[in-house]
């Protein structure tokens, strides 16, 4: 039988490691202790600290959708390209890559690729999942990707609209049109997450996550905007600004009943996808931003301003003449083939109906300066419209004690006041609803993002300007306006009936009259009885003609035709007259 191994071991030396083990024990337990319950909270926190990142989550930004519901505007899941410059064998074989799929690369991106001691720069934001999938085939060396908080912002209709849609910054904020005007509502609210990380700040499977604030996404927005009559609206208004080679253009469509903007077309425009390739000139809403001297459209605010003070009826006549010398000028009217000749006398229809600008000028100086300037106070030109669209221009019209001795025959016909083409066409909408200023809207209704409405924008009535006969009176002058008038024939349309009004106007440049440049207008209704739009186009400073009767009329006629087949509304075509044995057979019948 074997003696115990221990039994070899000196009882001196046994006790030494008994009581080395026994120390590093309690060592242990001393440091354990300290640790889990000494210690332990805060230690547990800064571990906690350490894995954990807490970020923010970025709320989808809204649709912006067209009355119909159809999709304008929206944002897409998107993926931005990064590279890690050193981990890149050859920076030049990479930076040709992912230039025949991007297009030419920024040179501070090419600097970047160069740089080795960089661990991390940006290729590309925000790009389409197409070209993303296209530069991850190419399966790149140092190349990575990284799916955006923020989507992309994507105008499904191409240019349609653009000056009224605006557009987005890389993180989706908005800078212009209606992305900037309603950002708040469209953005929504950022939402804040705790997660658990790796130490790349890698979000760790089956790791934790808090909540601590959800994000809420923006609303939804409903324009009034018809994309139909917009996209044909636009191309009309090319076609005139590309066949009287004019600097710019732009033509409105309005529901004179409620307000509601159902187009809006500015020339040139731009393609909002990628607006940083557009001029600011081309990314300019004309129709809101730029003011001018109306012209002869503006003659019907005399009419109105003259029907109201009972001073002057339907049957005042006014002396007929081209010329007229007051407060050391000589005004004159337009030498375009209605000129009023010397001797006789003329209506107040027949001055709208011909456009004679001294005809305006003497009714302005009948019914007298205040009661001109307030219907110009009453159609509350020189304010904006306020129809929710940025940098909207309130025009220019001068404080009666501001008014020169010509002011009143000038302003009569259109000159010495500015105003834009939205402010016009407010104030035909009252001719054609009876005499009610209505504010212009572009904002229809407004969805939360399960498709409940919020809000339903309607009518706002502002207040009577004029009566209902008054309004039926400028209508009947408009009528004339086409039929036998500046309008006739380059207005009418065939089986409709209209009603409008041309204008040609100098152009203004640095407080002078631009030598030679005019702007072509004509604003009209359809019908004419009932009207169910008020159409306006404005043609800058076209150069093979200048008369509204022939570089924007054409225009309107092609523009109303359009709308009133949109709207359901066939031609009225008369019915063929009866053949001369028919009438004798009528003839002998009625005998």
């Amino acid at each position: 039988m074997h003696p115990r191994t221990f039994s070899r071991i000196g009882p001196g030396r046994a006790k030494l490691i008994f009581y080395g083990i026994f120390a590093i024990a309690l060592f242990l337990t001393w440091r354990l202790c300290d640790f889990q319950i000494i210690r332990g909270p805060v230690l547990a926190k800064e571990a906690l600290e350490q894995r954990s990142n807490t970020i923010e989550v970025f709320a989808r930004r809204g649709s912006i959708l067209d009355k119909d519901g159809n999709v304008l505007v929206r944002s897409l899941p998107s993926e931005s390209i990064y590279a890690v410059p050193s981990q890149l064998s050859d920076p030049d074989a990479t930076a040709r890559k992912l230039g025949a799929i991007l297009g030419t690369l920024d040179p501070a991106v090419i600097t970047g690729l160069h740089d080795r001691r960089l661990q991390f720069t940006w290729v590309a934001r925000k790009v389409s999942p197409d070209v993303a999938g296209r530069v991850r085939a190419a399966n790149l060396e140092g190349i990575d990707f990284k799916a955006e908080d923020t989507g992309r912002r994507y105008d499904t209709v191409g240019h349609l609209a653009s000056t009224v849609l605006g557009f987005v910054g890389i993180d989706e904020n908005g800078l212009d049109g209606v992305e900037y005007q309603y950002d708040s509502l469209l953005r929504g609210e950022t939402g804040r997450i705790s997660l658990e990380t790796d130490q790349f700040k890698r979000p760790i499977p089956f790791g934790d996550q808090i909540v601590l604030r959800p994000s809420k996404p923006g609303y939804t927005l409903a324009l009034t905007i018809d994309s139909y009559l917009q996209y044909q609206t636009e191309r009309v208004l090319a076609e005139q600004v590309k066949e009287f080679s004019a600097e710019s253009g732009s033509a409105l469509i309005l529901d004179p009943w409620s307000g509601a903007v159902l187009s809006l077309a500015n020339v040139p425009d731009y393609q909002p996808n990628d607006f940083s390739h557009a001029t600011p000139d081309a990314r300019r809403d004309r129709a809101v931003m730029d003011a001018y001297e109306p012209g002869s459209t503006f003659k019907l605010v005399t009419a109105a301003a003259a029907l109201e003070s009972g001073i002057v009826t339907t049957q005042s006549r006014f002396p007929a003449r081209d010329t007229l010398e007051i407060g050391g000028r000589v005004l004159h009217n337009a030498e375009d083939g209605f000129m009023a000749g010397t001797g006789g006398s003329e209506t107040l229809e027949q001055i709208i109906e011909y456009s004679h600008n001294i005809g305006a000028a003497e009714v302005g100086l009948r019914i007298g300066a205040r009661r001109l300037d307030n219907m110009i106070r009453a159609a509350e030109f020189g304010e904006p419209t306020q129809v929710g669209l940025p940098g909207e221009n309130p025009g220019i019209a001068p404080a009666l004690k501001d008014w020169s001795a010509s002011s009143l025959p000038t302003i009569a016909f259109g000159q010495g006041i500015s105003i834009t083409p939205l402010a016009l066409a407010r104030f035909y909408a009252a001719i054609a609803n009876g005499g009610i200023l209505l504010r212009p809207r572009i904002l229809s209704a407004i969805f939360d993002d399960r498709g409940n409405m919020v809000y339903h924008y309607g009518r706002e009535v502002e207040h009577r300007i004029f009566s209902r006969r008054t309004a039926a009176t400028l209508r009947g002058f408009l009528r004339s306006v086409v039929l036998r008038g500046t309008g006739d024939p380059t207005a009418q349309i065939p089986g409709y009936t209209t009603a409008g009004k041309t204008g040609t106007a100098q152009v203004v440049e640095n407080g002078a009259y631009a030598p030679g440049q005019y702007i072509a207008s004509f604003i009209g209704l359809v019908p004419a009885e009932h009207p169910r739009y008020l159409i306006l186009v404005k043609v800058v400073k076209p150069r093979s003609a200048i008369y509204g009767s022939v570089v924007a009329a054409p225009g309107f006629a092609k523009i109303a035709m359009i709308a009133m087949l949109h709207a359901g509304v066939l031609p009225n075509v008369p019915s063929p007259s009866p053949a001369p044995d028919r009438l004798v057979r009528r003839a002998k019948k009625a005998n």
